[in-house]
């Protein structure tokens, strides 16, 4: 499914997929206050098929701002509470200073292979 939505600092384009028992969410353009609750809406839809395993692919991203942070958060908690995980591909250079600024980098698990990501779901972790 491909998705293209609307926000205040521009459009932020949504395909989503699932590979290996793990639902990806690949986003780019911008993601803002106007257009981040459709991240929630998509992991909602996930929680729903029964995939908790979520992989933000962010590639793509070049702009994010404070609402996206929250939603993000809200949504990794979400989903530790049904047993899966999200985790991040490819934060670029603007949206990873936004993590860094924020403090929460090191909340995440951050990746730059897809492969590596979809491994990792494999991974025990406790938490």
């Amino acid at each position: 499914m491909k998705r293209k939505i609307l926000g205040m600092m521009g459009k932020l384009e949504v395909v989503v997929r699932e590979e290996s028992g793990v639902g990806i969410i690949e986003a780019s353009g911008e993601i803002d206050v106007y257009n981040s609750g459709e991240i929630k809406k998509l992991v909602d839809a996930y929680i729903a098929r029964g995939t908790s395993n979520i992989l933000l692919d962010m590639r793509g991203v070049d702009y994010l701002d404070s609402s996206t942070i929250s939603v993000l958060l809200v949504e990794r908690e979400r989903l530790t509470s049904h047993g899966g995980r999200l985790k991040l591909l490819g934060l670029q250079e603007n949206p990873r200073k936004v993590f860094e600024i924020a403090k929460i980098d090191s909340i995440f698990d951050i990746y730059d292979n897809e492969e590596e990501a979809l491994r990792s779901f494999a991974e025990k972790k406790d938490y």
